[in-house]
């Protein structure tokens, strides 16, 4: 099990990685532009939504400290999905208090 993505060159399509319990498989991958005008390579993700189980896509840079849990219809950013992250997660909370939405 991983808990920070740190690839030095693109995993090849197959490419297995468990993400905290979570099964992740390479498909491929893809040219970004990022707003500095910077090309960079991403990482096309297949997994499964820990709340529905509904397959879905997701992009992760060479190097990310997390990958999306949940499918587009259930996404819920700084929601943990386990008890361990709900966990982890509390001291952050305590320190910079809950995350406002836009």
């Amino acid at each position: 099990m991983v808990h920070k993505i740190n690839f030095r060159v693109l995993p090849l399509p197959g490419t297995v990685l468990m993400h905290e319990g979570q099964r992740y498989v390479a498909i491929g991958s893809d040219l970004h532009t990022r707003r500095d005008g910077q090309t960079v390579p991403i990482i096309c993700w297949k997994s499964h939504c820990a709340e529905c189980g509904r397959p879905f896509d997701g992009w992760s840079g060479l190097r990310s400290g997390t990958l999306n849990r949940r499918c587009p219809e259930h996404h819920a950013p700084g929601k943990a999905v386990t008890a361990a992250g709900r966990k982890r997660a509390a001291p952050h909370r305590r320190k910079h208090g809950k995350r406002k939405k836009p």
